[in-house]
């Protein structure tokens, strides 16, 4: 139930904070509708300690690795309540409290700086703590995650690799960016593997985060889980989405928290309980975030 809590929690802020855009007061967000299984179900393994680096559609990430709703909510909408008081934005949002440590704006440079602090982690920590980096599969055909993979295979550092493949690049299809079958035939130039799961349903998801984990804790090496999913949402804000109505009304019946809904049997009142309990959240840290800026 936590889980779908927490998904439940990202989808009502991202539909207020797409609301806020709207009437000019979000900036150019990236949301996760439709992918939020992979950032809780893999979060929710982690431990505290764990460390997280993200691409730039991070909203589901920050909250799954704990990060302050009303500094978060700041942030995103460019207020001194944020957590770097409104000047980094969605696309570089740090937390190192909760080891959320950096979300980045270019494609793929999330993995080589990944890599490096999986390395300190490793010989200048000297802990056990992992480092999980969220990338999409389109960052696999850029330069920065070739390089940053490859140092994480010469140098054994405890890397889990998250490919959240939701088959775009913006409004692009992989035929476009994708040679290969799966995300992970990519890892075998470099000796490593890893598996495939169905990112759309959170309990799987879970399931084999806390696997792989274990698998890159264990024997201090890379590891990729490719999570195949579907983004219901458009890239961006102000960049139209190029799919047909009916092609996303087929895409939002792998809904992951329709799909949890149904596997944890919910009655339509259960949901309403759980929905407005997290739209008072949200809005508590909408109005903090906003009145900090007065205090």
């Amino acid at each position: 139930m936590d889980s779908y809590e927490t998904m439940v929690l990202i989808r009502v802020l991202e539909q207020e904070l797409q609301r806020l855009c709207d009437i000019g007061e979000g900036a150019d967000l990236h949301f996760n509708r439709g992918q939020e299984a992979i950032a809780v179900g893999v979060c929710a393994v982690l431990r505290p300690t764990d460390y997280v680096v993200a691409h730039h559609r991070t909203i589901a990430h920050a909250v799954a690795k704990g990060v302050p709703l009303e500094a978060l909510v700041g942030e995103v909408l460019g207020l001194p309540s944020g957590l770097s008081k409104g000047r980094a934005g969605e696309m570089h949002l740090s937390h190192p409290a909760s080891r959320f440590m950096f979300s980045f704006q270019l494609v793929g440079t999330c993995v080589p700086v990944a890599a490096g602090l999986a390395w300190a982690v490793k010989n200048y920590k000297k802990t056990d703590d992992i480092v999980v980096v969220f990338h999409g599969d389109a960052a696999t055909a850029n330069g920065q995650w070739h390089e940053g993979v490859n140092l994480a295979a010469v140098q054994r550092v405890p890397l889990l690799l998250i490919c959240e493949n939701n088959g775009l690049a913006g409004n692009v299809r992989p035929e476009h960016y994708l040679p290969t079958k799966r995300v992970l035939d990519r890892m075998k130039g470099y000796g490593y593997t890893g598996g495939l799961v169905d990112g759309n349903q959170v309990d799987k998801v879970r399931q084999y985060a806390a696997a792989a984990a274990e698998i890159v804790r264990d024997q201090q090496r890379p590891f990729m889980v490719e999570c195949r999913t579907t983004r219901l949402s458009k890239h961006k804000q102000g960049q139209g989405d190029m799919r047909k109505p009916a092609e996303l009304a087929e895409l939002a019946l792998k809904d992951p928290l329709l799909l949890e809904e149904r596997r944890l049997g919910l009655s339509q009142e259960m949901v309403g309980i759980i929905r407005v309990r997290a739209e008072k959240r949200v809005q508590a840290a909408v109005n903090a975030a906003r009145g900090a800026v007065h205090d």
